[in-house]
Protein backbone atom coordinates (compact mmCIF):
# COMPACT_ATOMS: atom_id res chain seq x y z
CA UNK A 1 0.00 0.00 0.00
CA UNK A 2 2.69 2.69 1.03
CA UNK A 3 5.03 1.47 -1.96
CA UNK A 4 1.90 2.03 -4.49
CA UNK A 5 0.97 5.59 -2.62
CA UNK A 6 4.68 6.87 -2.98
CA UNK A 7 4.42 5.57 -6.66
CA UNK A 8 0.99 7.70 -7.08
CA UNK A 9 2.96 10.64 -5.25
CA UNK A 10 6.51 10.62 -7.15
CA UNK A 11 5.71 10.15 -10.33
CA UNK A 12 3.97 13.06 -11.43
CA UNK A 13 6.81 14.87 -9.81
CA UNK A 14 9.80 12.69 -11.89
CA UNK A 15 8.07 13.26 -15.08
CA UNK A 16 7.07 17.52 -14.61
CA UNK A 17 10.17 18.11 -12.48
CA UNK A 18 12.77 16.13 -13.88
CA UNK A 19 11.66 14.98 -17.64
CA UNK A 20 12.49 11.52 -16.57
CA UNK A 21 13.30 9.72 -19.67
CA UNK A 22 12.93 5.90 -19.36
CA UNK A 23 14.40 3.72 -22.29
CA UNK A 24 14.93 -0.24 -22.75
CA UNK A 25 12.43 -0.38 -19.63
CA UNK A 26 11.27 -3.34 -21.73
CA UNK A 27 14.31 -5.53 -20.66
CA UNK A 28 12.82 -5.62 -17.50
CA UNK A 29 10.96 -9.11 -17.42
CA UNK A 30 7.19 -8.88 -16.76
CA UNK A 31 7.58 -11.68 -14.70
CA UNK A 32 9.83 -13.53 -12.50
CA UNK A 33 12.57 -12.78 -10.62
CA UNK A 34 15.54 -10.38 -11.32
CA UNK A 35 17.80 -8.03 -9.90
CA UNK A 36 17.97 -4.84 -11.15
CA UNK A 37 21.49 -3.20 -10.51
CA UNK A 38 22.36 0.87 -11.12
CA UNK A 39 24.63 3.42 -10.52
CA UNK A 40 24.31 5.15 -7.54
CA UNK A 41 24.69 8.96 -7.77
CA UNK A 42 22.01 10.60 -6.07
CA UNK A 43 19.13 10.73 -3.06
CA UNK A 44 16.65 9.93 -6.11
CA UNK A 45 18.35 6.24 -7.65
CA UNK A 46 15.47 4.14 -6.25
CA UNK A 47 12.89 6.30 -7.02
CA UNK A 48 14.28 6.03 -10.47
CA UNK A 49 14.58 2.83 -10.60
CA UNK A 50 11.01 1.78 -8.99
CA UNK A 51 10.27 4.03 -12.14
CA UNK A 52 11.24 1.88 -14.41
CA UNK A 53 8.37 -0.82 -14.18
CA UNK A 54 5.28 -1.41 -13.00
CA UNK A 55 6.12 -4.29 -10.74
CA UNK A 56 6.71 -3.24 -7.25
CA UNK A 57 10.68 -3.67 -6.33
CA UNK A 58 12.22 -4.32 -3.24
CA UNK A 59 15.87 -2.45 -2.61
CA UNK A 60 18.53 -3.58 -0.08
CA UNK A 61 19.02 -0.76 1.89
CA UNK A 62 21.68 0.39 4.56
CA UNK A 63 20.42 -0.49 8.26
CA UNK A 64 20.88 3.22 9.15
CA UNK A 65 18.54 4.42 6.72
CA UNK A 66 15.74 1.51 7.57
CA UNK A 67 15.97 2.69 11.62
CA UNK A 68 15.52 6.18 10.54
CA UNK A 69 12.75 7.69 12.48
CA UNK A 70 11.01 9.51 9.86
CA UNK A 71 12.60 7.49 6.59
CA UNK A 72 12.24 4.28 8.41
CA UNK A 73 8.59 4.17 8.14
CA UNK A 74 8.48 4.34 4.19
CA UNK A 75 11.49 2.15 3.51
CA UNK A 76 9.75 -0.76 5.92
CA UNK A 77 6.20 0.16 3.97
CA UNK A 78 7.94 -0.37 0.42
CA UNK A 79 9.53 -4.26 1.78
CA UNK A 80 13.12 -2.80 1.76
CA UNK A 81 15.64 -4.95 3.18
CA UNK A 82 17.96 -3.70 5.34
CA UNK A 83 21.79 -5.11 5.10
CA UNK A 84 24.75 -4.33 7.36
CA UNK A 85 27.64 -2.17 5.29
CA UNK A 86 30.43 -4.39 7.12
CA UNK A 87 31.10 -7.97 5.87
CA UNK A 88 28.52 -10.07 5.12
CA UNK A 89 25.11 -9.73 6.18
CA UNK A 90 24.01 -13.30 6.33
CA UNK A 91 20.06 -12.36 7.56
CA UNK A 92 20.00 -9.68 4.23
CA UNK A 93 21.13 -12.54 1.90
CA UNK A 94 18.73 -14.83 2.87
CA UNK A 95 15.37 -12.60 2.94
CA UNK A 96 16.69 -11.51 -0.52
CA UNK A 97 17.26 -15.06 -1.00
CA UNK A 98 13.50 -16.18 -0.65
CA UNK A 99 12.14 -12.67 -2.17
CA UNK A 100 13.60 -13.95 -5.26
CA UNK A 101 11.88 -17.84 -4.68
CA UNK A 102 9.18 -15.99 -4.61
CA UNK A 103 9.28 -13.91 -7.93
CA UNK A 104 10.18 -10.87 -6.51
CA UNK A 105 12.19 -7.87 -8.25
CA UNK A 106 15.42 -6.71 -6.11
CA UNK A 107 17.00 -3.36 -6.51
CA UNK A 108 20.53 -3.48 -5.91
CA UNK A 109 23.15 -0.54 -6.12
CA UNK A 110 26.35 -2.76 -6.57
CA UNK A 111 28.59 0.01 -5.30
CA UNK A 112 27.18 0.49 -1.58
CA UNK A 113 27.55 3.63 -1.27
CA UNK A 114 26.78 6.81 -3.06
CA UNK A 115 29.10 8.54 -5.44
CA UNK A 116 31.07 11.59 -3.90
CA UNK A 117 31.65 12.96 -7.53
CA UNK A 118 28.94 10.98 -9.99
CA UNK A 119 31.44 8.84 -11.03
CA UNK A 120 30.81 5.01 -10.44
CA UNK A 121 32.52 3.22 -7.61
CA UNK A 122 33.28 -0.69 -7.92
CA UNK A 123 30.79 -2.99 -7.79
CA UNK A 124 30.95 -5.58 -4.96
CA UNK A 125 29.76 -9.08 -5.93
CA UNK A 126 26.72 -9.47 -3.64
CA UNK A 127 24.24 -9.06 -6.74
CA UNK A 128 25.66 -11.51 -8.64
CA UNK A 129 26.25 -14.11 -5.79
CA UNK A 130 22.38 -13.34 -4.84
CA UNK A 131 21.99 -13.82 -8.82
CA UNK A 132 23.74 -17.30 -8.92
CA UNK A 133 22.17 -18.68 -5.79
CA UNK A 134 18.12 -18.04 -7.06
CA UNK A 135 19.13 -18.42 -10.37
CA UNK A 136 17.68 -15.11 -11.70
CA UNK A 137 18.81 -12.68 -14.13
CA UNK A 138 20.76 -9.26 -13.36
CA UNK A 139 19.20 -6.29 -15.74
CA UNK A 140 22.06 -3.34 -15.63
CA UNK A 141 20.54 0.14 -15.60
CA UNK A 142 22.15 3.59 -16.19
CA UNK A 143 20.73 6.97 -13.96
CA UNK A 144 22.40 9.67 -16.03
CA UNK A 145 21.54 13.28 -15.09
CA UNK A 146 20.37 12.74 -11.29
CA UNK A 147 23.93 13.75 -9.97
CA UNK A 148 23.89 17.00 -11.05
CA UNK A 149 20.32 17.02 -9.67
CA UNK A 150 20.38 16.05 -6.04
CA UNK A 151 23.78 14.85 -5.30
CA UNK A 152 25.04 13.35 -1.43
CA UNK A 153 25.11 16.67 0.47
CA UNK A 154 22.67 18.67 -0.86
CA UNK A 155 19.41 19.54 1.13
CA UNK A 156 16.77 19.88 -1.72
CA UNK A 157 16.99 19.08 -5.20
CA UNK A 158 17.90 20.90 -8.59
CA UNK A 159 15.69 21.06 -11.79
CA UNK A 160 17.50 18.80 -14.33
CA UNK A 161 16.41 16.33 -16.83
CA UNK A 162 17.29 12.51 -15.92
CA UNK A 163 17.42 10.23 -18.15
CA UNK A 164 17.31 6.32 -17.10
CA UNK A 165 18.73 3.94 -19.67
CA UNK A 166 17.61 0.00 -19.12
CA UNK A 167 20.18 -2.58 -20.79
CA UNK A 168 19.37 -6.27 -21.82
CA UNK A 169 19.73 -8.88 -18.59
CA UNK A 170 22.53 -10.62 -17.95
CA UNK A 171 22.42 -14.31 -16.53
CA UNK A 172 24.18 -15.51 -13.81
CA UNK A 173 25.54 -19.37 -13.65
CA UNK A 174 24.51 -21.16 -10.75
CA UNK A 175 27.04 -23.53 -10.72
CA UNK A 176 29.43 -20.69 -10.62
CA UNK A 177 28.10 -19.05 -7.46
CA UNK A 178 31.09 -20.20 -5.69
CA UNK A 179 33.88 -19.03 -8.02
CA UNK A 180 34.71 -15.59 -6.41
CA UNK A 181 36.80 -14.72 -9.42
CA UNK A 182 33.52 -15.49 -11.36
CA UNK A 183 31.36 -12.97 -9.73
CA UNK A 184 33.59 -10.32 -9.37
CA UNK A 185 34.02 -10.51 -13.43
CA UNK A 186 30.23 -11.11 -13.71
CA UNK A 187 30.05 -7.78 -11.05
CA UNK A 188 32.70 -5.75 -13.88
CA UNK A 189 30.05 -6.45 -16.77
CA UNK A 190 27.15 -4.93 -14.74
CA UNK A 191 29.72 -2.24 -14.05
CA UNK A 192 30.63 -1.90 -17.65
CA UNK A 193 27.45 -1.86 -18.92
CA UNK A 194 26.20 0.72 -17.24
CA UNK A 195 29.59 3.04 -17.25
CA UNK A 196 29.56 2.70 -21.11
CA UNK A 197 25.93 4.41 -21.40
CA UNK A 198 26.57 7.24 -18.85
CA UNK A 199 25.52 10.95 -19.66
CA UNK A 200 28.43 12.26 -22.05
CA UNK A 201 28.69 15.30 -19.60
CA UNK A 202 29.52 13.05 -16.81
CA UNK A 203 31.82 11.39 -18.95
CA UNK A 204 33.61 14.72 -19.97
CA UNK A 205 33.89 15.06 -15.91
CA UNK A 206 36.09 12.01 -15.24
CA UNK A 207 38.16 12.94 -18.24
CA UNK A 208 38.56 15.72 -16.14
CA UNK A 209 39.32 14.19 -12.76
CA UNK A 210 41.80 11.94 -14.59
CA UNK A 211 43.89 14.79 -15.95
CA UNK A 212 43.75 16.82 -12.81
CA UNK A 213 44.59 13.39 -10.59
CA UNK A 214 47.95 13.28 -12.63
CA UNK A 215 51.16 14.28 -11.38
CA UNK A 216 52.30 17.63 -12.41
CA UNK A 217 55.74 18.48 -13.65
CA UNK A 218 57.33 21.42 -11.82
CA UNK A 219 57.42 24.62 -13.01
CA UNK A 220 61.09 25.47 -14.71
CA UNK A 221 61.39 28.99 -15.37
CA UNK A 222 63.01 30.22 -18.97
CA UNK A 223 66.60 31.23 -18.36
CA UNK A 224 67.82 34.85 -18.33
CA UNK A 225 69.20 36.70 -21.38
Amino acid sequence: MIYLLMRIVFTPYLRLFHRVEVKGKEHIPAMGPAILCANHTSYLDSMLVGYCTLRPVRFLITRSFYRHAILGFFIKGCGAIPVSQRGVDKEAFRLAREALGRGELLGIFPEGRLSRNGLPNEGKPGAAMLAATAGAPIVPITISGAFFVYPKGKLLPRPGRITVRVHPPLEVVPQRGRNKAYLQEITDRVMARIERSLHPALRAHRRRIRILSRPRLPFISPPRS
